[in-house]
């Protein structure tokens, strides 16, 4: 129920209680006055009645009954009775009959008193008012009293007309009430309040330019106006917030990209080593093509192995270009498995220098991730870099991949599918307090290391849904397991 058909029927029944009230109580009112009025009125022939009768003595019962006879019907009147205590007399309307009985009652007890009496009862079912008084003689004793019979249904007539006419005022206040509340309710109160819910409901779908239009210098005018401030001041909120947004995540590719090229420098040595074998085998063989070239056989062969180690440089400069190249983030389908053994590709050199024997255990036909290449890679290499750097001597690299149904607390179903990448390694292992404070910006345990790898290591993770787990023991090796939601994982 709406708030303007709410107050609407609050003032409805408001008006209706006090104006009943005030009916009833006019209702009282008037029957009072009619009672009234109707007292005087009778109190008024009693008194002519007692001056007419204090000259006439019980022997004139002739002039009596006349002038009982003469009163009755004046003014309402049913019937009079004229009673003498001693007996001799007793006289009534022609209008009356039988049933008198509780009338000469009451004149006998205001003979008795010596003062007037009143009572409303009924006679012959005709509602009354009875009024009896006693009748002195000259020397002012009691000798009698009469008694006057007055109809009192006109008065229940009067007030039922005036009944009707007060219904009729609080149906026609009530009406006229209801319909200038309705309407002003409408206007000043329904409308504004419309209005100011479709702003809440375009606010809160994220139209922020949504003003409302209310003049006036009401409260809801003023609220509509501090809400229009409201909009305008998140509209400038969420534009700083963008702006904000996209110099953090500027700051954030840029810092990638140094830590790019921090790793490109620790490849570059191996690397160097890895272009200048199959360099010095060209030059080789480029020198024995010069120097035999009636060898028509040789001159194919030395050109084929030329060819393949050409090759072989382009394939390492290329994929060392690619992870360089600064590029917008992509979102795509991606092989995990073959993401690593790109990786494992750019580090060979490395990984025999130092001896390190690979073991990898990556699953078959795995569902794939949705993320970025180019930052997938960087994860993997400055993992498996890490790694190999704590097992200067050698040791036992281990790569897995698989997919595995997690429970993680924030999904709406509880659970969710992920593949699982483990970087293990059989080095030097870390300290309780070195583990805790590997992903802070800037911490570093190297005399040449940046501190940020890992940091921008789970920024990437995190941006892809992911999370990184580290476990690790001194002298005994080292676990890092990274977690990416699969693309049919929901």
């Amino acid at each position: 129920m709406r708030l303007g058909t709410k107050l609407t029927l609050y003032l409805s029944l408001i008006i209706i209680l006090v104006l009943s009230g005030y009916g009833y109580l006019d209702i009282l009112s008037r029957r009072d006055m009619l009672v009234t009025k109707m007292k005087t009125g009778v109190r008024s022939t009693g008194r002519t009645l007692e001056a007419l009768l204090e000259n006439l003595s019980p022997g004139e019962a002739k002039h009596i009954r006349g002038l009982a006879e003469a009163m009755s019907g004046y003014e309402r009147t049913l019937g009079i009775i004229v009673y003498y205590e001693d007996g001799t007399l007793s006289i009534q309307s022609p209008s009356l009959g039988e049933g008198i009985e509780p009338y000469l009652d009451l004149i006998k007890k205001s003979i008795r008193e010596g003062r007037p009496q009143e009572a409303f009862g009924a006679y012959k079912e005709v509602p009354i008012f009875s009024y009896a008084f006693p009748i002195k003689d000259r020397t002012g004793q009691n000798i009698g009293g009469i008694s006057i019979l007055h109809e009192t249904s006109f008065m229940e007539k009067e007030i039922e007309k005036a009944k009707w006419r007060i219904y009729i005022t609080i149906f026609v206040l009530v009406a006229g009430t209801v319909a200038l509340v309705l309407l002003g309710t409408r206007k000043w109160l329904t409308q504004p309040i419309s209005k100011l819910m479709d702003g809440v409901q375009n606010l809160s779908k994220g139209n922020l330019d949504h003003q409302i239009d209310l003049k006036g210098g009401d409260e809801l005018s003023k609220l509509a106006q501090a809400f229009n401030q409201m909009a305008r001041d998140l509209r400038e909120a969420q534009e700083r917030i963008i702006r904000e947004a996209e110099t953090k995540l500027e700051l954030e590719r840029n810092l990638r990209q140094s830590e790019k090229l921090a790793t490109v420098g620790q490849l570059a040595s191996g690397l160097a080593h890895e272009i200048g074998t199959p360099l010095n085998i060209i030059y080789g063989r480029a020198d024995l093509i010069k120097r035999r070239v009636e060898d028509r056989e040789g001159i194919q062969k030395n050109l084929d192995v030329i060819l393949q180690q050409t090759e072989r440089i382009t394939k390492i400069l290329q994929q060392l270009l690619g992870f360089v190249r600064k590029k917008k983030p992509e979102q795509k389908p991606l092989n995990v498995c073959m993401i690593l053994e790109t990786t494992l590709d750019l580090l060979d050199q490395q990984i025999h220098k130092q001896r390190v024997t690979v073991e990898k255990d990556l699953k078959e036909n795995l569902p794939p991730v949705t993320g970025d290449p180019d930052q997938l890679q960087q994860v993997f290499l400055n993992l498996i870099i890490n790694a190999l750097q704590s097992m200067p001597n050698g040791g036992t690299l281990r790569l897995s991949a698989s997919s595995k149904t997690i429970s993680k607390e924030g999904l709406k179903d509880g659970q969710r599918q992920y593949m699982e990448i483990c970087v293990e390694d059989t080095g030097a292992g870390m300290e309780r307090e070195v583990i805790q404070n590997i992903f802070n910006p800037f911490f570093t345990t190297k005399d040449t290391g940046t501190g940020l790898g890992l940091m921008v290591t789970q920024g990437i993770i995190q941006d892809h849904e992911g999370w990184i787990d580290v476990k690790s023991e001194v002298n005994k090796g080292s676990v890092f397991k990274v977690y990416f939601p699969l693309c049919d994982g929901r």
